[in-house]
């Protein structure tokens, strides 16, 4: 008969597990991870990874599904502040998350940029997140327009979108290149992102 993990034993090694496969499949991509690699990794054998997720697509899902867990934005955070400094803290509160998730993060970006397999609710959950994201830019440019601290003749929606976009390029910048500059450039952008705002 075969022995399987108890409790919380059980679930320590279940997130052991899907830790070590979000960051080989943030490394190496979908194809290029072999279940027993994930096991080696992990120190247990591929039996008992199939046994918690029955398939390397599981897996793959269960991992996705792991980094998209932290994707949130402190609104608390922003209480307070005028409109410039609430931009300049969403910028970075962003860079933090990807700080403090990078492999999650190379692992959506891999799948994304390599077309690599992406279950419909783990694009749905992006999109959504995406979205939040941009409506809280724009309605925070389109206070600083009510408030007479930002230009009017601005578009709110379109404004926060291109704020979006730099961050992305900051990102994957930032995954391209041995020399880290995202820092520097995410000072620059949250300068000149409120440079252009202002009134």
């Amino acid at each position: 008969m075969r022995e399987h993990p108890q409790g919380d034993q059980a679930g320590q090694t279940r997130d052991r597990i899907l830790a070590t496969a979000a960051r080989l499949f943030a490394e190496h991509g979908y194809e290029h991870t072999p279940l027993s690699h994930v096991a080696r990794e992990s120190q247990v054998s591929k039996a008992l990874v199939l046994w918690h997720f029955d398939s390397k697509e599981k897996l793959f899902r269960a991992a996705l599904g792991r980094t998209l867990e932290p994707y949130f934005i402190d609104v608390d955070d922003l209480a307070g502040l005028a409109e410039g400094a609430q931009i300049e803290r969403l910028i970075e509160l962003f860079y933090e998350f990807v700080r403090d998730n990078v492999y999650s993060v190379r692992l959506f970006f891999g799948l994304i940029l390599n077309g690599e397999r992406r279950p419909d609710d783990v694009v749905e959950r992006v999109n959504e997140l995406y979205a939040i994201f941009r409506s809280l830019l724009a309605d925070i440019i389109a206070s600083g327009q009510l408030s007479g601290r930002f230009r009017t003749d601005v578009e709110p929606r379109l404004d926060a979108s291109l704020i979006l976009a730099a961050l992305v390029g900051i990102l994957i910048e930032r995954f391209m290149h041995d020399e880290d500059q995202s820092a520097e450039l995410l000072t620059y952008l949250k300068q000149t992102a409120v440079r252009r705002l202002i009134a």
